[in-house]
Formats: C-alpha cells, structure tokens, sequence
C-alpha cells in the first residue's frame, strides 16, 4: 500500500498530464484600502476631560479658601453663606474630577480599545463574481 501511494505521487507521468488549468494565471481582486479612523470624538473627550481635572483642583483651592475664610469669620450670617460656599466648591470639585476621570477613560476607550466599526456580514456584487463574507 504504501509502495504504490509513493508510485502515485512520484510519478513523472501523472504530473505531465496535470490539467492546463493549474497554469492559468489568478485573477486579479481588487482589495480595498481601509477607510483612515478618525479619532477626534475620543481626542475631544480625552481633552475635555483633562479640562474637568484641571478645574477640580481649581475648584478645590476654592473651596478651601472659602473654608479659611469661615473659620475666621466672626458675623454669623457671614459664616453660614461661606461654610455653604466651601461645601458646594467641594462637592463641585469632587464631581469635576469624577466626570473628568471617566472622560478621559471613556476617550481612552474610545482611541485604542474600540474595535473598527466594519461589519461581520458583506456582501460583495460584480460583473464576475457574487460573494457573500462573515467575518468572526
């Protein structure tokens, strides 16, 4: 069995009588360039981010003068309008850096982990040819 698989692929003959089809030359396929990603929405979200830490800690040398400013003040009406003002420069200053941080990692996302957008499923129509794709 095996001396006759061996005859069958080495014989001469038999690849003389090959069919001509295997010489004819591949037919061309035209491959279409990838479209260039445009990432200005994650750059654009990556920087307004930055913005809101930038201001978080603007916000917070606000809210800790304000708090300076309470702690010395001796007018009771004046000192519940700053205690107020430090906690809302605070708590505006927390939820800056906050949303400033998720922006950031959303714009992070958004630049290098993203897949393309291209679809799974394409079909490609011409003149010689009809084909149907799934990519996984």
């Amino acid at each position: 069995m095996l001396a006759l698989a061996t005859f069958l692929i080495a014989d001469p003959f038999v690849a003389a009588c090959a069919s001509a089809q295997a010489a004819s030359p591949f037919p061309v396929v035209a491959v279409e360039a990838p479209r260039a990603a445009r990432h200005w929405g994650a750059y654009l979200l990556m920087a307004s981010g930055a913005a809101l830490v930038g201001g978080s800690f603007l916000l917070t040398d606000r809210a800790n003068r304000a708090y300076d400013s309470y702690l010395v003040e001796t007018d009771p009406n004046r000192i519940e309008t700053l205690y107020d003002r430090a906690v809302l420069e605070d708590r505006l200053s927390s939820a800056s850096l906050v949303a400033g941080e998720l922006m950031i990692v959303g714009g992070l996302y958004l630049r290098f982990l993203r897949p393309p957008r291209s679809s799974r499923l394409s079909l490609s129509i011409g003149s010689r040819r009809c084909a149907l794709a799934y990519r996984f």
